[in-house]
């Protein structure tokens, strides 16, 4: 998206979602979320008001909103929320606006993934555990990523060797979050369909500021590395997903590509066309269609 009137659309689009949830929480009466929401609302502020061009905005503003609609609609209670914002107060102080958001957003998804916030019966000791650890990290100004799990006795331990078990169930799993990002950045549902792979394209053109990530390392534990590898595990496992619902596609495992989609004769490296997609440019729609072809 090249003109200026579609850079610009994701801000206003976004303006009547943005009121309901303000509105609807305001009117809730509830003194501690209505305080989380406020973090969200100035966080906000500071983005349309600092130096950033309009697709920076339109990513940030999205991103941000997303968060606060994700966690207010939640199972956490007011204590917890205020927490949250406590952490992404102290993050902005010590390292700008950007880079809280990307620690934000780690921060969900440690709730949702590791956590099981959407789930019955969420995990409430360990997203204490993760609460306490951002608080105290952020007291000591030293930001660093750590992870929990529970041992085999259902002891909360620090998970030194987080190393995702990798496979075409996981790679479903990561395709099943994307539709939920998808969902919440840009409010209209994904369905693994090849027009989809337009709608993806579409969205990462729109709201992903190529030049801020263009030299981010993928392998660091830097949060906005960490975003990185996360989008491009949902949005390469969405990708292969659909090649194996509409072309027929099966996950390979290779000692040069790594984990793949093969269809017939054709190997396709999901994940380095999603890496290029945030990095260079989006070609999901494009990959299928050449497919379909062949």
């Amino acid at each position: 998206m090249s003109n200026e009137s579609s850079r610009i659309r994701p801000l206003r689009d976004i303006t009547e979602e943005y009121r309901s949830l303000f509105n609807k929480t305001i009117d809730s009466k509830d003194r501690d979320r209505i305080g989380f929401l406020l973090v969200f609302y100035n966080w906000i502020d500071d983005f349309m008001r600092g130096g950033f061009d309009e697709n920076e905005k339109a990513f940030a503003i999205r991103s941000a909103f997303a968060i606060a609609k994700r966690l207010l609609e939640s199972k956490l209670d007011g204590a917890r929320l205020s927490k949250i914002g406590q952490i992404i107060e102290e993050s902005k102080s010590i390292r700008g606006d950007m880079d809280a958001l990307f620690i934000a957003e780690h921060l969900k998804l440690q709730f949702f993934e590791d956590c099981k916030l959407d789930s019955e019966n969420p995990d409430w000791e360990l997203i204490d555990k993760y609460l306490n650890h951002w608080i105290n990290s952020l007291k000591e100004k030293e930001i660093g990523i750590k992870y929990y799990c529970r041992d085999e006795n259902g002891e909360i331990i620090e998970d030194n060797e987080r190393v995702l078990t990798t496979g075409p169930s996981f790679f479903r799993h990561c395709a099943a979050e994307c539709v939920e990002w998808f969902f919440n950045m840009e409010l209209k549902p994904i369905d693994y369909t090849p027009e989809s792979l337009m709608e993806l394209d579409r969205v990462v053109d729109a709201h992903w500021p190529r030049e801020l990530f263009r030299d981010i390392s993928i392998n660091s534990d830097e949060p906005q590395s960490i975003v990185l590898l996360k989008l491009v595990l949902m949005t390469g496992s969405y990708l292969g997903e659909v090649l194996v619902r509409r072309l027929g596609g099966r996950w390979e495992k290779s000692e040069d590509l790594g984990w793949h989609i093969r269809i017939k004769e054709t190997r396709i490296n999901v994940f380095n066309i999603a890496e290029k997609a945030f990095r260079e440019t989006s070609s999901f729609y494009e990959t299928f269609k050449l497919l379909e072809k062949t």
